[in-house]
């Protein structure tokens, strides 16, 4: 479900973040540590009771669920089909989130590989056992991106997602150099990410023109209204743009 919640997710750092940095002095806090070390240290700040209490009630409002749309699962369009019948099909094509500030890419064949020569890159959680068809590159500041690995079913003509997402960081600035506001926003997507990949969640893709645009379900299809609140048109962006795209993130800024 990567496309549809960077956005939601952006909305609700700063709480989140001010429960990471509260108890922090060190402003480089991953200094001197390994990679495997850093891995760890996101996850015990996912698992820490304090980071639960802030993330917790933001859950449940991100998650509050309407009521049961009949026939949901239907409703939209066969978003596989209408990439895949595009010239060069799912390996050309790419969706791109219209939010210009938490960009997202997402690759609908989970095949995108990027040139990230210059970036540091810092594996956060394993890949999910077995293939993976679906990646989604998000970026909330420049020089951040973090690489997200998935599995789906389908439910009729919806992408449905439950279960371990990898997560890989890819960052211009070496972790050691991070401060205390890369770190802790950082430790929010983790493990906002974390929670996210416990429950079940479904997309239905709909037809806007020349864009797209998806809709947020639960398995027994009551809809997600505040998921999709924040939610911006998608549209297709060649793969082979994908590396320039990364970089260019990064020089837009320091202009």
């Amino acid at each position: 479900m990567a496309a549809a919640w960077p956005a939601a997710l952006a909305a609700q750092e700063p709480e989140a973040e001010a429960a990471i940095t509260k108890d922090t002095s060190d402003t480089r806090p991953l200094a001197g540590l390994k990679d495997d070390e850093i891995a760890q240290f996101f996850t015990l700040i996912s698992a820490s009771a304090e980071i639960e209490a802030e993330l917790s009630p933001l859950i449940e409002m991100m998650f509050e669920p309407g009521k049961v749309e009949s026939g949901w699962q239907d409703s939209g369009i066969d978003i596989l089909a209408e990439i895949g019948a595009m010239e060069g099909g799912l390996k050309a094509s790419l969706l791109r989130d219209a939010d210009t500030e938490v960009l997202s890419v997402t690759d609908l064949l989970g095949a995108a590989s990027p040139d990230l020569t210059g970036f540091t890159s810092l594996k956060l959680r394993a890949a999910p056992p077995g293939a993976v068809n679906e990646r989604t590159f998000v970026s909330f500041e420049p020089g951040l991106w973090m690489e997200l690995a998935s599995q789906r079913t389908t439910r009729g003509q919806a992408l449905c997602y439950k279960g371990l997402i990898g997560m890989v960081l890819h960052s211009e600035q070496p972790p050691a150099q991070w401060g205390e506001d890369e770190v802790a926003m950082i430790g929010v997507l983790v493990a906002m990410t974390d929670r996210i990949a416990a429950r079940e969640v479904c997309l239905v893709y709909d037809r806007k023109g020349e864009a797209f645009s998806t809709r947020s379900f639960l398995p027994d299809g009551r809809p997600l209204p505040n998921v999709d609140a924040d939610s911006s048109p998608l549209t297709i962006m060649p793969a082979s743009a994908l590396s320039a795209f990364i970089r260019e993130r990064h020089r837009a800024a320091q202009e």
